[in-house]
């Protein structure tokens, strides 16, 4: 039996590497080694852009928004949704993306969505000013259904000692803004999904009260960086907290910033957009699923002294965002509460 009679082509994957590697070097700088046919990536450390800086790593997958982007043709959009994630990862704790190692894997590598798959990671690496420094593309016919694509990566990043924000500076009488998302970004689509199969509604219908927007737009909305909005209020060194809202939504990611006797109390108080009432009320969601579930139409928790909540939110306007004071902290049991 042939390597390639048990659904692995080498020879096929060899070739695919190759149209890959254009696409990862357009995103290297000037601190990459190049190592062509290496076994690892190596770049200058410090980052030329750094100095005594910590390094910061962290890592996330698409998930099951994959099926939905795959059934809509929509696969490098959502690819590059793990470098987004990432990158908020990372800027929760004042750090700055630098690199990206990631996973592609397939039962049968189908070169086109691979390349696809690359393309948005790459895209999204150089929004975020990081490089695509390797990773693995694998091909495991007894592990993955056939037609299905699993996409990960590990963001690595770094930031000033100085600069981390760990929730220590977290104080009661601080207020909690929150950045507006741009949908589900890469949580909650296991629900989402089970809704549209049990609506009857299928990915091209109009979304209700979207306004003209298909359910795939309003599903498949790129996921936030928000890098550029948070950026001059770290350095700024006004920044209390950031929260970023991902799978637990915004009590369960909140509550992950607050240091022993600080609780948040978060009104509620924001329009959601209409793809959130559109997963609630055709699949029956209780609320409190919803917030566990969803982010809710906010994809980022900023605290800050409340001085500071006015440039904060100028600076975040400024740069496209969507401000909404949502909350504050008390001194209390360390916690989150809705009003």
């Amino acid at each position: 039996m042939r390597y390639r009679d048990a659904g692995v082509d080498i020879a096929r994957s060899d070739a695919l590497k190759e149209q890959i590697g254009r696409e990862v070097r357009s995103t290297w700088n000037a601190g990459v080694r190049a190592i062509p046919g290496g076994f690892a990536g190596l770049m200058q450390w410090p980052d030329p852009r750094a100095g005594g800086f910590l390094l910061a790593a962290t890592l996330d997958g698409v998930g099951t928004k994959l099926h939905l982007a795959q059934a809509a043709g929509r696969i490098e959009a959502a690819a590059a949704d793990v470098v987004y994630h990432g990158a908020n990862d990372l800027l929760a704790h004042g750090a700055r993306p630098v690199a990206l190692l990631d996973y592609v894997a397939q039962a049968r590598l189908d070169p086109a969505v691979v390349l696809e798959v690359v393309r948005g990671l790459a895209r999204a690496c150089r929004e975020v000013g990081a490089v695509l420094l390797g990773g693995e593309t694998a091909e495991m016919p007894d592990t993955y259904l056939p037609g299905v694509v699993d996409v990960a990566g590990c963001l690595i990043g770094v930031a000033r000692p100085e600069g981390v924000l760990d929730g220590s500076r977290v104080r009661p009488g601080d207020v909690v803004l929150g950045l507006g998302s741009a949908g589900l970004h890469t949580n909650g689509f296991s629900l989402a999904r089970r809704v549209l199969a049990a609506s009857g509604q299928g990915l091209d219908d109009p979304l209700p009260g979207g306004g003209g927007e298909s359910i795939a737009d309003a599903l498949l909305t790129p996921h936030r960086w928000y890098g550029p909005a948070l950026d001059a209020a770290l350095d700024a060194g006004s920044l209390a907290a950031l929260a970023h809202v991902t799978g637990g939504g915004i009590e369960g990611n909140l509550v992950r910033v607050l240091p022993a006797g600080c609780r948040a109390v978060v009104s509620g108080a924001w329009d959601r957009p209409a793809v959130f009432h559109w997963i609630v009320s055709a699949g029956n969601v209780p609320e409190e699923d919803a917030r566990t579930a969803l982010n809710l139409g906010i994809g980022m928790l900023v605290v800050c002294a409340p001085e500071w909540r006015e440039p904060v939110s100028a600076w975040a306007e400024a740069a496209g965002e969507r401000v909404t004071l949502i909350g504050r902290i008390e001194a209390g049991e360390r916690g989150v509460v809705w009003e």
